[in-house]
């Protein structure tokens, strides 16, 4: 899947540590934040990521940076678009009977199997803004410019033998006068694998986008679109295939008068969040009801502001000693500590009292100052080295070691510097190499 998101300007990532990432509820209509993708058979996603604990592959193709996508969000402002890579299913379709003015009613799949394909827009809208409603924010209004466009979006990935397209053909220009702070989230599924209620089919999407198990990159691009607090207006496309697929598109922006409601460093303070390997604080009643059971039922209980916490897909290592554990609470385990040189996975950051941890265990977390946080790559993406580039250790200590220049790297994880917000992508054990020292950083 894809999610893509531009600007007016050129933007700074703020990273993991700032303040921006969980310092407001989501109850805040101007400031609630958040990102996502689910696992399917088939589906795809470019966003990022959810929680580590959950590995569901099915059918799931998961591939290097260099493949297309699947479930991919955009985002644009008006200049630079970030486009986020991941899966791609690489099954041939053709276009349906779905035509690009929103008028068709049923499409037919290869096993003819009849689809009210106005009826999942319908559901598409209600289902989406049941989303916002439950984090605080005004719904979003469907129109036909949008709609058009978003329907000629997948149309386009029923006919072009490949699917999805990363984003490759989008042009934000089709969206005017709502291609302000434009977005687009896009993705596919396999129709088989739904139950065939309209209702159904959009609680599903919406789903996918807002976990995205599947994205390669672990940003939440796709559940940030959705939830953005500063747009007003959306569209959407669904077709089905004849090889079985049904592709959807979500086209997202303002107009001027719309946009007018908002500040520019609003908007250009929300669009940062898509740099974070994480999501915002954010809730959506059906995801969260299946994590909500168990011995670990508190830990996924928002609890005002002495406890917050936002979806990571990832985890923590420990270095050359003991780190003390916490619960839930803040309150330190006298008897429990995680033993140096060890990994964890950790699928929520929390903010106790103010303070950031990561969630390890049951009732188990760790103070993020105390360990190397890091998030996980789907598929192990490449990099490549510019120059000479110097290999950093766990501590962000430059080694003596170098990567050579233009030489090439699977990296699984990335983290971020504490101390100045520099991303740091891992090679191998105790080796990293700075972003900036990379020709093709992984947006």
């Amino acid at each position: 899947m894809g999610d893509i998101m531009k600007l007016n300007k050129k933007n700074l990532a703020v990273l993991f540590s700032t303040a921006l990432l969980l310092t407001t509820t989501f109850g805040s209509a101007t400031n609630s934040l958040a990102d996502t993708n689910n696992t399917s058979n088939n589906t795809q996603t470019t966003s990022t990521v959810t929680s580590t604990n959950q590995t569901k592959n099915t059918n799931d193709q998961n591939n290097t940076a260099t493949n297309t996508n699947s479930n991919d969000n955009i985002a644009d402002n008006n200049t630079n678009a970030t486009t986020n890579n991941t899966n791609n299913t690489n099954s041939s379709s053709n276009s349906s009977n779905t035509d690009s003015n929103n008028s068709a009613t049923v499409a037919k799949t290869q096993a003819s199997t009849s689809v009210d394909v106005s009826a999942i827009k319908t559901a598409l809208l209600s289902e989406i803004n049941n989303l916002r409603s439950q984090n605080g924010l005004d719904p979003l209004t469907n129109v036909e410019v949008l709609n058009s466009y978003a329907q000629e979006r997948s149309d386009s990935f029923a006919s072009n033998g490949t699917g999805i397209d990363n984003h490759v053909g989008w042009d934000s220009s089709k969206m005017a006068p709502y291609n302000l702070t434009a977005e687009e989230n896009i993705g596919q599924l396999p129709l088989g694998t739904l139950a065939n209620d309209p209702t159904q089919i959009a609680k599903t999407i919406t789903e996918e986008f807002y976990d995205e198990n599947n994205d390669a990159v672990p940003n939440y691009g796709h559940r940030k679109n959705m939830l953005n607090p500063y747009v007003g207006y959306i569209g959407f496309g669904v077709t089905v295939g004849s090889n079985g697929m049904i592709y959807f598109s979500q086209e997202i922006g303002n107009d001027a008068t719309y946009a007018a409601k908002s500040s520019y460093t609003q908007r250009n303070s929300y669009y940062y969040t898509t740099m974070n390997d994480y999501a915002n604080v954010s809730q959506y009643d059906s995801v969260d009801a299946e994590r909500n059971s168990g011995n670990a039922a508190q830990d996924y209980v928002q609890n005002g502001d002495s406890y917050t916490f936002s979806d990571i897909r990832g985890g923590v290592s420990t270095r050359d000693s003991y780190v003390n554990m916490y619960d839930r609470d803040g309150q330190l385990y006298t008897n429990l500590r995680l033993a140096p040189g060890t990994d964890w996975a950790s699928d929520i950051v929390s903010i106790i009292n103010g303070t950031y941890y990561l969630h390890v265990s049951n009732n188990g977390f760790v103070k993020a100052a105390d360990v190397l946080p890091w998030a996980s790559f789907l598929g192990g993406p490449v990099i490549t080295a510019k120059d000479n580039a110097p290999i950093y250790d766990d501590y962000g200590k430059k080694t003596t070691r170098y990567a050579a220049a233009n030489s090439s790297w699977v990296t699984d994880r990335r983290s971020v510097d504490f101390g100045n917000n520099v991303k740091y992508y891992r090679i191998g054990t105790n080796a990293w190499l700075l972003e900036s020292d990379l020709s093709n950083p992984i947006n």
